[in-house]
């Protein structure tokens, strides 16, 4: 089968959540045996000099520009899609798709915000790649905003994408990547809905160095609204009853945020990090939606973790997480962690196990070949 495939970002390198499991699901789409065209947007935020792209992928990337202003917005406000999604929408790429389009046999549009080019389609079948709910991402974000012009501005915009979502979800088979996910895009009235999780590869660069040490980090684009409402609910409420060195590695740091004694920021991994230093994982997530895929590779590593429910979601149950919502909560399961080894090692183990048996590429192939 002919596959077009639609990124609203370069996948290569996979270097946050969303291009990580957009590189995982054209992967699959490669090992189930079709041909593969991907058109991903090369957007200013996450601009891509020189993609890696693997082997046996047909591949281009035309450089848009994606980042809000006032003239995007002010020539956007009309757009049925929400400004979320309105965005990602260029006249040039859509003639693109259009000539794509007619050569493919299905086309594969991975996240909602690649739906609005659905119009160039023309018969060729669709497919929606949910990595989230998006407005359930804005509803939880918006629920830890004090009010403000900008917040009821992102409101206004959020019920606008729900409508938009609602639409684009009953028009098409989607393929969310939690079971949560599917449950609420059927509430939303998708009629044709699967669980197709994100899956990594076991020949990959996400090798095993275990839960023996002690260190505590988090990895997270920090650049995002709900991981920075995450880290700051860590900081101003959980780290002050930690008392252990904890190292955040990003490659933003908020402005605004302080960062107090006992943390550490580092910009990339290879600025000093060390995974076998480090056997805990922390993420404090509050809003989002989806699959943490950073959590998916803290487990592949054999890290124990400490997130929150929302954290956990989209992991089917995986042991070996310590869930935690409070904060004394969270930085006793940290201390607990740090305190004992052989607990942490077993936690480690045990969610390294779920993901080996649960997530890998191999257990998902013939699935996404039947479909």
């Amino acid at each position: 089968m002919k596959i077009l495939h639609l990124c609203n970002k370069v996948p290569y390198p996979g270097r946050d959540g969303s291009s990580l499991a957009m590189e995982a699901l054209i992967r699959l789409e490669v090992k189930a045996g079709h041909e593969v065209h991907v058109l991903a947007l090369n957007t200013d935020k996450h601009f891509v000099s020189n993609p890696q792209v693997p082997a046996g992928i047909d591949f281009e990337a035309p450089a848009v520009r994606v980042s809000p202003s006032l003239r995007g917005l002010l020539g956007h406000l009309l757009h049925p899609a929400s400004y979320f999604a309105a965005r990602f929408d260029h006249a040039t790429v859509r003639h693109r798709i259009s000539v794509l389009a007619a050569q493919a046999d299905l086309i594969v549009v991975d996240s909602l915000f690649m739906a609005v080019y659905c119009v160039a389609f023309g018969s060729t079948p669709w497919i929606l790649r949910a990595h989230n709910v998006e407005h359930q991402i804005w509803e939880r974000t918006l629920a830890g905003m004090p009010w403000s012009p900008k917040k009821a501005f992102t409101a206004w915009q959020t019920r606008r994408l729900k409508r938009w979502e609602s639409l684009m979800v009953q028009g098409a088979e989607v393929w969310a990547i939690s079971q949560e996910d599917a449950e609420a895009l059927s509430r939303l009235g998708a009629k044709s809905v699967r669980a197709l999780p994100c899956t990594y590869d076991a020949a990959g660069p996400w090798t095993s160095s275990g839960a023996a040490a002690s260190g505590v980090y988090h990895l997270g684009a920090l650049d995002w609204l709900p991981n920075v409402q995450g880290l700051q609910w860590y900081l101003e409420q959980v780290h002050p009853h930690v008392h252990v060195p904890v190292t955040v590695i990003s490659r933003h740091w908020p402005s605004h945020v302080h960062a107090p004694s006992g943390l550490t920021h580092l910009p990339r991994l290879e600025d000093g990090f060390s995974f076998d230093a480090h056997g805990i994982f922390i993420a404090p997530i509050l809003s989002g939606s989806g699959m943490r895929i950073k959590l998916l590779e803290a487990m592949v590593r054999g890290k124990a973790i400490v997130t929150t429910s929302i954290g956990a979601e989209g992991l089917q149950n995986a042991p070996g997480i310590s869930v935690a919502n409070e904060p004394q909560a969270f930085a006793a399961a940290i201390q607990r962690l740090v305190d004992d080894k052989d607990y942490r090692m077993a936690q480690g183990a045990a969610a390294q196990a779920h993901a080996r048996a649960t997530f890998a590429d191999d257990a998902w192939v013939a699935f996404l070949r039947a479909l």
